[in-house]
C-alpha cells in the first residue's frame, strides 16, 4: 500500500475515534470570552479589534493556558499507544505496510489534523465575533484592524503556529513514552510532559526550548523573525529525531 494511501486510512481512523472529539472543548474559550464582553465583563482587559485580531487573541490566549497542547497530546496517545496496547497496531501492519511507515504515516496524520483544528478554531473565532463582538463597543467591525496591519499580518499570524510546533513536540515526546509505557502511564505522561513545557516559560534560558514562549516573543516584538525562524526549524527537527527513533525502535519491538 502506498503511503498516500495509509495516510488517508489513518486520518478515517482517528476521525471516528470517539476521543477525538475532545478537541471540540477548545471551543469553549472563544465562547467564554465572547458571552464576558456580552456582559460587559471582559475576561481580559481588551480594545475594540477586528475579526482577524481576535480569532487570533483567543488562539493566543488558548496557547497560553496549554489546552490546546494537553487534549491533542491525549488524542496522541489515543492514535498510538492505546493501538499498540489492543493489537490494532500490528493488524494495521499485516494488512498494510511496513512499521516505520505506519510511524510515519500517523505523526503526518496528527499534524494534518491538528491543523484542521486550528483552522475550525480560527474560522469559529471569525464567527463569533462577527455573530455576537461586532454588535458591541469591542467590535469595529473590520476584517483586519489599522493596528494589526501596522504590526505586520503575517508576523502577527505566525506568532501563532508556535502553538502548533510546541503541541507537535509534544507528540515526539509521546510517540517515544508508547514504546515502553501502557495507555493509562501514556496519558499521565504526556499530560506532565505539557505541564512540564508550561512550567519551563517561567525559568530563564530554558523558556527557549518551549515553542509556545518564543511565539509570545514574537508576538510583542521581543525576538527577531529571523531567530524564531531558526528556533522554529530547531524544534520542527528536534520532533523529526523523536519520530525517526520511535520509527526504529518500533521496527525491532515484539507486537502481540
Amino acid at each position: 500500500m502506498n503511503f498516500g494511501l495509509i495516510v488517508k486510512v489513518e486520518l478515517r481512523k482517528l476521525l471516528k475515534k470517539p476521543l477525538s472529539l475532545i478537541m471540540l472543548a477548545v471551543f469553549l474559550i472563544p465562547v467564554f470570552y465572547t458571552y464576558s464582553i456580552l456582559t460587559d465583563a471582559p475576561l481580559l482587559q481588551m480594545t475594540p479589534s477586528g475579526a482577524i485580531d481576535f480569532a487570533f487573541g483567543q488562539w493566543n490566549l488558548l496557547g497560553m493556558t496549554g489546552l490546546f497542547q494537553v487534549l491533542f497530546s491525549l488524542v496522541v496517545v489515543n492514535t498510538f499507544s492505546a493501538e499498540i496496547d489492543r493489537g490494532q497496531v500490528k493488524m494495521a501492519i499485516l494488512k498494510q505496510c511496513s512499521r516505520k511507515k505506519l510511524v510515519y504515516a500517523k505523526i503526518c496524520v496528527l499534524a494534518l489534523f491538528m491543523i484542521i483544528s486550528y483552522l475550525c478554531y480560527i474560522a469559529f473565532s471569525i464567527g463569533c465575533y462577527y455573530g455576537f463582538v461586532v454588535r458591541t463597543d469591542y467590535g469595529t467591525g473590520e476584517f483586519i484592524s489599522e493596528a494589526v496591519r501596522a504590526y505586520g499580518i503575517t508576523k502577527f499570524i505566525v506568532s501563532g503556529v508556535f502553538v502548533l510546533i510546541d503541541a507537535l513536540v509534544t507528540a515526539g515526546i509521546v510517540f517515544l513514552f508508547s514504546l515502553r509505557f501502557k495507555t493509562g502511564i501514556c496519558f499521565m505522561l504526556a499530560i506532565g510532559a505539557t505541564t512540564l513545557l508550561l512550567i519551563m516559560q517561567f525559568f530563564p534560558v530554558v523558556q527557549y526550548l518551549v515553542p509556545a514562549y518564543v511565539g509570545s516573543l514574537l508576538d510583542y516584538g521581543m525576538i527577531t523573525p529571523t531567530m524564531a525562524g531558526l528556533l522554529s526549524l530547531l524544534y520542527l527537527a528536534v520532533t523529526a529525531v523523536f519520530v525517526e527513533i520511535t520509527a526504529r525502535k518500533f521496527e525491532r519491538m515484539d507486537l502481540r
